[in-house]
């Protein structure tokens, strides 16, 4: 039976009825996996929440725009201390107005990235895209060109004397890879607790697939899940996952067995 209905569905694979069959397909399964960049309700806020359970003195909001994600570490980490980061000048000085009234936000006018350098950033019509990348089947095609100062995760600690890291969000459309090749070493070491990052459409113009995300951080004791809105799902690799659907995995450290029971709790 099965193989029958197997073979009918290849054989009339482009008729209307399968082809709004396989459109729905898609869709639950965009549901299902969280395609979600809606903070309010895609899990990010839930981890911010099971990090106050466990205490985290330094967070770093690694692109934080306009500051609204680092309010929210605020809110619900009063007395973490956070270094927002933001390359864009203009987008810069919404971050320092907008988070001036909070002592803890302490905003930084660099991008992270593998080194200290300078770099060319396209500015695209919203404050929310901002990439070093041109991103291949971006609708919106306005943009404006600056130079921004980019620095090196491990250079940036050690300048601030941070020895080590609590919760490191990064958020830097399409270069996440880069920026944590920044932070190698002290990812290496331990330094870092744990590590939100992004993955989606945008690293089909990048070329960094899910399992190099996965090959980087197994080699230093991490493990990886995926945020969804009420857990985080820690899972091995599979093929099925690199779909580029993301938005939000974390990689936390092996030995941090207390703050992986948390994330994994709904």
């Amino acid at each position: 039976m099965y193989k029958t209905v197997k073979r009918a569905f290849k054989n009339n694979s482009h008729n209307l009825l399968f082809k709004i069959i396989a459109d729905f397909g898609r869709a639950f399964n965009k549901l299902y996996e969280n395609s979600n960049h809606d903070i309010s309700c895609n899990g990010e806020i839930m981890v911010l929440k099971k990090l106050a359970k466990i205490s985290a003195p330094i967070i770093i909001d690694g692109g934080a725009n306009v500051g609204k994600y680092a309010l929210l570490v605020h809110k619900y980490n009063t007395t973490s201390k956070i270094y927002a980061l933001e390359p864009v000048d203009s987008t810069f000085e919404k971050l320092k107005e907008n988070t001036q009234h909070i002592k803890n936000i302490i905003p930084i006018n660099k991008g992270l990235f593998s080194e200290n350098c300078s770099k060319e950033i396209n500015i695209f019509s919203s404050d929310t895209h901002s990439s070093i990348y041109d991103i291949d089947g971006y609708s919106t095609k306005e943009k404006n060109v600056k130079t921004i100062d980019l620095v090196a995760g491990d250079y940036f600690l050690s300048e601030h004397k941070i020895e080590q890291v609590d919760f490191l969000k990064i958020d830097v459309e399409g270069a996440e890879y880069d920026a944590l090749l920044g932070f190698k070493e002290s990812i290496k070491q331990g330094s870092i607790k744990a590590v939100q990052f992004e993955y989606g459409y945008i690293n089909i113009t990048t070329k960094k697939l899910l399992i190099d995300f996965y090959h980087f951080f197994e080699a230093h004791d991490y493990v990886i899940g995926k945020i969804f809105p009420k857990r985080v799902e820690f899972r091995e690799y599979k093929y099925k996952y690199e779909d580029f659907l993301g938005p939000n995995f974390i990689a936390v450290k092996k030995s941090e067995t207390e703050l992986i029971k948390v994330l994994s709790n709904k």
